[in-house]
């Protein structure tokens, strides 16, 4: 059995609550955030029920649900370590808000729609706890409102599992994440919430941002990608809800007038370098100037191309049109040439800095 956090332990409660602890087998909290989610709670709630039990504590984070939301759950989601927040709307402002009510060692966020299995969420902690992880990330499933298999998206994790070939959990070398996540700033190196882990006191100390509207949690592992203990597992135990956004329009707002990832990489690189988590050497090893400037490259022919196929004419009749959409092939080109030399040199480094080495 897994030990208890020490805020559960000598018969500690949840509030004012005192609770049977020989139920619970994870130091796990779980965060359910919700904002008229009625649509997708039978199927959230069926899904927890298979492994709920294994959880410490459980918070739902309501923002002002006005469709049943909050009576559907008080009356269908059992747990005798349950309890309710409000929140006002905004997606990582509730994820963090909940967050700070959780007292286990790790943090589950359960989006309402994403499911995981009871293997899957035992899986996330043993590997957390065994590799010494700060996050613990996987890939899921993808269904639609039917509830029916979608057609794989490729994310971040893929390419990882795929280069590294991995068969089993890893923990990555910190220089890894940083490659991975300036390769893929389109994405979310964190995966789908809720088929990942997170240690929960890195999380009350290091928040999502709420400045990238719906792409939050995508800027958060480009900022912490360096500072963090990566775990992969190419298992997959976890299904993603492919629906309509609930963002509201100051999320969109937000998000179309974010910091670009490529500047959001280079600050995060000038703050990895001034609190030792890495140095220049590192940086020189996998050649970060070089990807950087191939990065921007590929995101400025991106936007561009981006910007003419939302004109008025089909951007297929653009010769114009034609000759941006190569350049954009070509720089995503040369950042995965870039990326293949950087995990090399990483892989041949014989004398890593203190400052990068795996632990």
């Amino acid at each position: 059995m897994i030990g208890l956090p020490e805020s559960l332990k000598a018969g500690g409660g949840l509030g004012s609550q005192a609770l049977p602890l020989d139920q619970y087998m994870l130091p796990l909290g779980v965060v359910i955030p919700t904002k008229n989610s009625m649509p997708y709670l039978p199927r959230h709630v069926a899904g927890l029920r298979p492994w709920l039990d294994l959880a410490a504590e459980v918070v739902v984070v309501d923002s002002h649900s006005t469709d049943g939301t909050l009576d559907y759950l008080r009356a269908n989601l059992v747990h005798p370590g349950l309890r309710f927040t409000n929140h006002p709307p905004g997606l990582y402002a509730s994820w963090n808000h909940g967050i700070a009510q959780i007292r286990s060692r790790y943090v589950s966020i359960a989006p309402t729609g994403d499911t995981i299995t009871r293997h899957g969420i035992s899986n996330l902690v043993e590997t957390a706890d065994s590799l010494g992880c700060d996050v613990v990330i996987s890939k899921p499933d993808f269904r639609d409102q039917a509830d029916q298999p979608l057609p794989d998206i490729t994310w971040p994790i893929d390419d990882i599992i795929e280069t590294l070939g991995l068969t089993q959990p890893r923990k990555l070398h910190p220089l890894e994440a940083v490659i991975f996540a300036a390769i893929h700033t389109n994405g979310a190196l964190t995966s789908s919430s809720a088929s990942g882990l997170f240690r929960t006191e890195v999380m009350q100390r290091h928040p999502f941002p709420t400045d990238f509207g719906t792409a939050g949690d995508a800027a958060w592992g480009v900022q912490h990608a360096a500072e963090l203990r990566w775990g992969v597992i190419p298992e997959k135990f976890s299904t993603f809800l492919v629906h309509p956004t609930n963002a509201s329009a100051d999320e969109k707002k937000s998000f179309t007038g974010a910091r670009r990832m490529d500047t959001v990489i280079r600050e995060a690189a000038q703050t990895w370098c001034r609190n030792g988590t890495i140095n220049e050497d590192d940086l020189a090893l996998i050649g970060w100037s070089e990807m950087l400037a191939a990065l921007t490259g590929y995101l400025d022919a991106k936007s561009h191309f981006d910007q003419l196929r939302r004109g008025g004419l089909p951007w297929g009749l653009n010769p114009g049109a034609w000759r941006v959409r190569g350049r954009r092939n070509q720089m995503f080109a040369r950042l995965q040439e870039l990326k293949r030399a950087a995990l090399a040199a990483v892989r041949a480094d014989k004398n890593p800095s203190p400052a990068a080495a795996a632990d």
